[in-house]
């Protein structure tokens, strides 16, 4: 459903991006051969096709990994732990990469919140007494 809403906005997106309608076909045709590494001028395209390819395959394993949580847990631990996916998605790109030169420094703001973020996600999964256990005690 996405690939048709997104097949059918091209025009308009292309045009938000400064490519005009009739230079559209000939730019997807020049990044399926990027893409694909075929073609002739590749200099643009280091990393094809593995680098898309690994996104892919990381992102369908981690989706599988949540559906698999929500299974297995509760819908809200599968909640928690996909919101504390942002903040180490977040640090790991600022790291200097292959592919990404130039590692970037998180603010202040961004690292208090992850903290909280994480400190929270642990306070949640504290293994609690229940009321029953207290009184018989």
């Amino acid at each position: 459903m996405q690939a048709l809403f997104v097949l059918l906005l091209l025009p308009f997106l292309s045009n938000l991006k400064g490519i005009p309608l009739t230079e559209l076909p000939a730019y997807v045709n020049r990044g399926a051969a990027c893409f694909l590494n075929v073609g002739g001028n590749l200099n643009d395209c280091p990393g094809a096709p593995l680098l898309p390819l690994l996104f892919i395959t990381m992102n369908m394993a981690f989706n599988i990994s949540v559906l698999n949580l929500v299974k297995m847990s509760t819908a809200l631990v599968a909640s928690l732990t996909a919101t504390l996916a942002v903040p180490l998605s977040i640090y790991v790109l600022s790291l200097p990469l292959p592919y990404m030169p130039g590692g970037t420094s998180l603010s202040t703001s961004f690292l208090v919140g992850a903290a909280v973020l994480v400190l929270g996600l642990l306070l949640y999964n504290l293994p609690q007494n229940s009321a029953d256990q207290v009184k018989t005690e």
